[in-house]
């Protein structure tokens, strides 16, 4: 009965490893060339987890809405590309407020859970593609910062599968535990320690207390997007990505973590964007 137990737990790793096996060379090789592999990659990944959100909002149907989302996608991208990193987020903003009026418009009511998701995968794109494309260190950070979540995430959930314990936010997702949340920072704490200290000499202190900020950053992402999920009815995105859901599933964790480290580069070296 106690292997039982022990297998049920564990029941759906064994699906996520074999995706991760699928996923992961092409993503790590996409990571290491860079421009133009990493940005349709991101390009793409973003796409999908527009019309995941649109049509969790929109009770299962892709209408305007998801297609006013994908252009707000674009136009952010050409601001990016053709403009600045200021111009882009100012496309995001513009979007999602353009949603809002246009609900109102439309159906006399505020879309603002579509305007949210533009916000947050719109910041999410232009962060990932600024951070990669930072000169001399953009590959280093971005394997740093997507190595981070995916250990937070790996980390919780062995945690939380092997301890359990009390529930973290049983109102929002019962499945997650405070032990999952502590063996998510612990994960990223120590590939923070390891990585940036090799890479870029930072000292350990600063390291762990950059994966620590991620790890908890990752969790609140998603949380946030458990929350959207379970105010709709829904238990995954979509089943784009077996074992996990949908795209969306799984990359919420990153949809905080971009966009903090960029403002806290920004604001640390003082960039002009």
């Amino acid at each position: 009965m106690a292997q039982q137990r022990a297998d049920g737990k564990f029941s759906n790793l064994g699906l996520r490893l074999k995706t991760a096996f699928i996923f992961l060379p092409p993503v790590l090789a996409a990571i290491y060339f860079g421009s133009p592999w990493f940005d349709l990659l991101i390009a793409a990944a973003t796409g999908a987890m527009i019309w995941e959100w649109a049509r969790l909002c929109r009770g299962g149907r892709f209408d305007l809405f998801g297609w006013f989302m994908e252009a707000g996608m674009v136009a952010a991208l050409a601001a990016l590309y053709f403009g600045s990193l200021r111009a882009a987020a100012a496309a995001v903003i513009a979007v999602a407020g353009a949603i809002v009026v246009t609900g109102l418009l439309r159906e006399r009511r505020p879309s603002a859970t579509l305007a949210l998701g533009v916000v947050l995968t719109g910041l999410f794109c232009i962060a990932f593609l600024w951070l990669r494309n930072y000169p001399d260190d953009g590959r280093n950070l971005a394997i740093w910062l997507i190595g981070a979540v995916w250990l937070t995430d790996t980390g919780a959930y062995a945690a939380g599968k092997a301890i359990g314990g009390p529930r973290l936010a049983p109102r929002i997702s019962p499945n997650k535990t405070w032990a999952g949340l502590a063996g998510g920072i612990m994960a990223a704490l120590v590939w923070s320690a390891a990585w940036l200290g090799l890479t870029k000499g930072t000292g350990i202190w600063p390291s762990a207390a950059a994966g620590i900020c991620i790890a908890v950053l990752a969790q609140t992402g998603d949380l946030s997007v458990s929350a959207v999920k379970r105010h709709f009815g829904v238990k995954d995105t979509s089943g784009l990505v077996p074992g996990h859901g949908g795209v969306l599933d799984r990359l919420d964790g990153m949809l905080l973590t971009g966009p903090a480290t960029v403002i806290v580069m920004i604001l640390a070296n003082r960039e002009v964007v």
